[in-house]
């Protein structure tokens, strides 16, 4: 089965860390991509062109596609870009400072191959800090349609720089909201769920997410609550969940933004992470 990958580098990423995803989802893969699409958010460091540049040459089987914008506009934008330039009926989605392990898209592609039904499809993830050894966390999350849709009425079921999914999919629910903040992603699954789509995850670690230090301290941002109440009224609105239930995930943001981040900790560890 031939794939896309979708990327997106901007402007304040690490030129290093992006050489690290980028090589993850090509040259040590040992299942390959027939392209990888990269969008460039805004201007970046010419450092980021040299390693493109780079990779295109130990990787010359695979095409590299990238796109440039003049100005950052957002990774939701810059995914919708990218959709129209993947060749692809399959895309896998990678972030640009993470690393897939070796064998991650070799185990997706086998079980899509054998639950043709599946329109997306994640997996676990490993969450280190500097070093890819300093794990920190894993997120497991529901692994069949039924249990995601539950899942997704109290969090998110998709763990998004592990997901495959079907192009034609996404664009028939017309791709990712770009006024949904940081909860594009979210949103997208919401979408496809409601549509009629079949979700799936494998419960391997298939991505290493690198969320460096200060990763709890970046969850106080009271942004989040705006984006969470808009997502509990599209909740509603699809019927996904009670008003009852949306007071309850409202309150529930609201206790974790204003928590201190010792209390952060704990609630990651035995809540948000198993």
């Amino acid at each position: 089965m031939e794939f896309s990958v979708l990327m997106s580098v901007y402007g304040k990423d690490n030129a290093d860390d992006f050489r690290e995803a980028l090589k993850s989802v090509t040259l040590t893969q040992t299942k390959k991509p027939k392209q990888v699409v990269i969008i460039q958010d805004g201007i970046v460091p010419s450092s980021i062109d040299e390693i493109i540049d780079d990779i295109k040459n130990q990787a010359s089987e695979i095409e590299i596609t990238v796109l440039k914008k003049e100005t950052n506009q957002g990774l939701a934008s810059a995914l919708n870009s990218g959709l129209s330039l993947c060749k692809y009926d399959w895309i896998a989605r990678m972030d640009s400072d993470d690393i897939s392990v070796e064998d991650r898209f070799e185990k997706q592609i086998a079980f899509i191959e054998n639950n043709m039904d599946v329109a997306v499809l994640g997996g676990a993830i490993a969450e280190f800090e500097n070093e890819i050894g300093d794990i920190q966390s894993e997120r497991h999350v529901e692994l069949i349609h039924e249990e995601i849709t539950r899942m997704a009425k109290s969090r998110t079921p998709m763990n998004h720089v592990s997901v495959m999914y079907l192009k034609s999919a996404v664009l028939a629910v017309g791709g990712y909201s770009e006024d949904f903040g940081k909860l594009e992603d979210y949103k997208l699954w919401v979408d496809l769920i409601a549509a009629g789509y079949k979700l799936a995850n494998i419960d391997d670690i298939v991505v290493n997410v690198r969320v460096g230090k200060g990763f709890i301290e970046r969850r106080s941002n009271k942004r989040e609550i705006q984006d969470w109440d808009m997502l509990q009224t599209y909740l509603l609105k699809n019927n996904m969940i009670t008003k009852r239930k949306a007071w309850v995930n409202k309150l529930y943001i609201r206790v974790f933004i204003y928590m201190p981040a010792w209390m952060k900790k704990i609630a990651y560890k035995t809540i948000l992470r198993r």
